[in-house]
């Protein structure tokens, strides 16, 4: 009985997965982004978070958690990770920095000149990015780098490289033997 139930939960799982896959760019944005950072399926979130501005490359698949922080959706992608890049849960990459249901306190001219923030976040290859890391805009992290779990990355990341913190710091450089 057991192996009647497994094939049926199997076929059930594939037929979810083939309509969900079609289904990228027809849903509306509401579930798009729920798709995109709750759904099981790593492969099925990388397909919706590229619809939210978010381009992972070959090899590279989020936890679940993962969010983009964006005030529209970009015509070409605002994050870009490489290939082979860990990502734990409860990643947040923000692109855009801003009191956005402010009003008046977008006008105050150190918040709109200072702290209001609009740009993008690169990743290369090979990096391994913690358990709820924050990574601001105009962000680029190198190859192979590591970043501590719950780090507030605000600044580039060397290459082979360990940070970690609030702000996020550069605790070691990683030697190759």
């Amino acid at each position: 009985m057991s192996t009647i139930f497994k094939f049926c939960f199997n076929v059930f799982d594939q037929l979810i997965y083939s309509i969900l896959k079609r289904s990228v760019g027809l849903m509306p944005m509401r579930f798009t982004k729920l798709i995109a950072n709750s759904y099981p399926d790593a492969r099925i979130r990388k397909l919706y978070l590229a619809c939210l501005g978010l381009s992972m490359g070959d090899g590279t698949y989020s936890n679940l958690g993962l969010k983009i922080c964006i005030d529209e959706i970009p015509s070409s992608p605002k994050v870009v990770i490489g290939n082979n890049v860990s990502i734990a849960p409860n990643v947040t990459f923000i692109a855009d920095a801003c009191a956005n249901n402010g009003i008046e306190i977008n006008k105050i001219p150190y918040v709109r000149d200072s702290l209001t923030v609009q740009g993008s976040v690169y990743v290369s290859d090979e990096v391994w990015i913690g358990a709820g890391v924050t990574i601001m805009p105009n962000v680029k992290i190198g190859r192979c780098a590591v970043i501590g779990a719950g780090s507030l990355v605000l600044e580039d990341v060397e290459p082979y490289s360990i940070y970690a913190g609030v702000p996020a710091r550069k605790i070691r450089k990683l030697l190759m033997s």
